[in-house]
């Protein structure tokens, strides 16, 4: 009897001890939950947008030698601007926001699809980050100074058709997918491209694509020396084309300097004699 008794009481202790780690384990998994559940929801909870960082107008460079211009606004933490490349001109969408001294921004195209992530430290006259294509991961050094030259975007209305009515020209302008496109009409012939801006203190563009009429090196000529003369000639019917014609742009006019003098010789378009050729917007 005394050694069923024994017996019964080793397995009521037994079952004691299983009732205990299984509570203990139970609340060490409550436990161990809510740490995961308080740690994600520390990780969910959004980060404090930066309203007081005051951004503007930068220049310098993505990469090596990428020369850029952005100018990009903080309204309360969210960032909206743009930038160019100072070879194209051509304005690129960017958005993002500031957390801290932290900017992480999207550069978008003309559908709003992310083509480059923008990350970088915001300091006191600069920006110092990477640049990465959204593609294929690839970084580059970014870094901008603030100038206080203002940055300002491409105007509008710079499409639409100007005409030169000296020499009866055309030039048609149309943008398309974020870039622009010329179309250029004469009595002679019809030419088509794509536009580049120079943007400094006045407006240029770029038709490109259009190879000079004539454009030679610079050379000094002297009347009295024949073997100069005989160069000056030699290079006139050889030419040595440069591609690329250059107009300034104002409200609602064009201006193309169509040739130069004999120490900057050349000539852009062979339609028409006029120096200047002016283009008005029709």
């Amino acid at each position: 009897m005394k050694k069923i008794l024994l017996i019964a009481f080793l397995i009521a202790l037994n079952s004691c001890a299983e009732k205990k780690t299984k509570t203990e384990d139970s609340k060490n998994t409550e436990l161990s939950t809510k740490d995961t559940v308080e740690t994600k929801k520390e990780e969910d909870k959004p980060k404090e947008l930066n309203k007081d960082i005051v951004l503007g107008s930068y220049k310098g460079k993505i990469g090596s030698n990428l020369e850029t211009a952005f100018h990009l606004d903080n309204n309360d933490g969210h960032i909206s601007g743009f930038y160019y490349y100072k070879k194209i001109g051509i304005d690129i969408k960017v958005v993002g926001t500031v957390v801290a001294d932290s900017l992480l921004a999207y550069e978008l195209n003309y559908k709003n699809d992310t083509l480059a992530i923008i990350k970088g430290k915001i300091e006191d006259s600069a920006i110092n980050g990477v640049w990465v294509n959204a593609k294929n991961k690839k970084e580059y050094p970014l870094l901008i100074t603030k100038t206080t030259k203002n940055i300002t975007p491409l105007p509008e209305g710079i499409e639409g058709a100007y005409y030169n009515d000296m020499c009866n020209l055309t030039l048609t302008f149309t943008k398309s997918k974020g870039e622009y496109y010329y179309t250029y009409q004469s009595n002679e012939r019809s030419l088509k491209g794509k536009i580049n801006f120079y943007r400094e203190e006045d407006l240029y563009m770029t038709l490109t694509e259009i190879e000079y009429a004539e454009d030679y090196f610079d050379v000094a000529l002297f009347e009295e020396d024949p073997e100069k003369e005989k160069e000056y000639a030699k290079l006139k019917e050889i030419g040595k084309r440069r591609v690329g014609v250059e107009c300034y742009y104002s409200p609602d006019e064009l201006t193309i300097q169509n040739y130069g003098n004999a120490m900057n010789y050349y000539v852009k378009l062979n339609d028409c004699s006029e120096k200047y050729i002016h283009f008005k917007k029709q």
